[in-house]
């Protein structure tokens, strides 16, 4: 059994929501977890929903959105913010989690940024990792993970049974 595990998903699902509840759900059991998972504020005005992402290990929240003023179209996601977010992975990987989640694989991680190298260095420290991919970054993906991996439902029954499974590997 691989330890990469993928959520596909198509746009407009609630990745973000799933996950949160994933990890919550984890914590609960007295798992130690790395990574991140997003968060998003609703409570934004129309044009904007302000993003942050969670350090899973320390609970500290990483403003990954910029608002680009009245007349733009939405928000952008704030590079700086993105790059402060990578602290939630070296921790993860010096205390040997039990699994690290990361929100997605998306647009920047599918130029080769984002956090593409977390991902790959905590793969290569044989951690078991869990990442949701938006359907359409599913090329990116393969091209950046191979054919290692295991494509998992949005179900939590699914995802639960093989975090179960994976980290009894990684014991």
């Amino acid at each position: 059994m691989t330890m990469l595990a993928a959520i596909p998903y198509t746009s407009g699902f609630p990745i973000d929501a799933f996950m949160q509840g994933v990890a919550a759900q984890l914590k609960r059991r007295g798992l130690r977890l790395g990574g991140v998972v997003q968060h998003n504020n609703a409570a934004c005005d129309d044009r904007c929903m302000a993003m942050s992402l969670e350090d899973l290990g320390s609970g500290h929240r990483f403003p990954i959105s910029q608002d680009l003023g009245a007349s733009a179209a939405g928000c952008h996601l704030d590079a700086a913010g993105l790059a402060a977010a990578t602290a939630a992975f070296v921790g993860a990987l010096a205390e040997r989690v039990d699994l690290v989640m990361v929100n997605k694989f998306g647009k920047q991680e599918a130029l080769g940024e984002g956090l593409r190298q977390e991902i790959a260095n905590a793969v290569m420290a044989d951690l078991p990792v869990l990442i949701a991919v938006r359907r359409d970054f599913l090329p990116a993906w393969r091209d950046f993970a191979g054919d290692d991996w295991v494509e998992l439902a949005a179900e939590a029954a699914a995802v639960e049974r093989w975090i179960a499974d994976a980290i009894r590997r990684a014991a």
